[in-house]
């Protein structure tokens, strides 16, 4: 199948096992998202499969799998991305987790770390904290050595308790 996918980049397929959901896409399917493709549309930012096929120069394996970005499209049986966008999938980890991590995961590590300069013994404020990118907030931070406050409705204090906010704010 190699030769398959034309692109500028080199590109993957990746057949589809299991799709992220999240608020960019609940905003463009009730049409608020500016940046989504007008609806009717495939939404859908992230997902988690196995390469099926591979573009012309790209070294990685069909069968590999992996969990990727896509940017709209992901509610498919198959994608096509950048190589690059396409991670492997941790050992161990399941389809469903995998596609929950890109969005959520990228978002926060591009505030705290890559703007943020996150650094150890910091303290961070993290708004809706028990949502997606909250708790992978939440996970940087004690990975970098920070003090949270966590911000989220009183029943979910004991859940960012457990998580490692050492201060909750309803």
């Amino acid at each position: 199948m190699r030769g398959l996918l034309r692109s500028a980049w080199p590109m993957v397929r990746i057949r589809v096992k299991a799709s992220g959901i999240n608020f960019a896409d609940i905003m463009a399917r009730l049409g608020l998202y500016q940046d989504a493709p007008k609806l009717p549309a495939v939404v859908g930012y992230e997902v988690a499969g196995d390469i099926d096929a591979v573009g012309e120069g790209v070294t990685r394996a069909v069968g590999e799998r992996v969990l990727a970005l896509t940017r709209f499209g992901g509610y498919s049986d198959v994608v096509c991305v950048a190589a690059t966008q396409a991670v492997p999938l941790p050992a161990g980890m399941g389809y469903e987790e995998g596609a929950a991590i890109p969005v959520n995961y990228l978002t926060a590590y591009q505030m705290l770390i890559q703007m943020g300069s996150l650094k150890a013994g910091e303290r961070v404020l993290v708004h809706s904290a028990a949502g997606g990118v909250g708790l992978a907030a939440i996970e940087l931070c004690a990975i970098h050595g920070a003090e949270v406050f966590g911000t989220a409705s009183a029943s979910k204090h004991a859940l960012l308790r457990e998580r490692g906010v050492q201060h909750t704010i309803d």
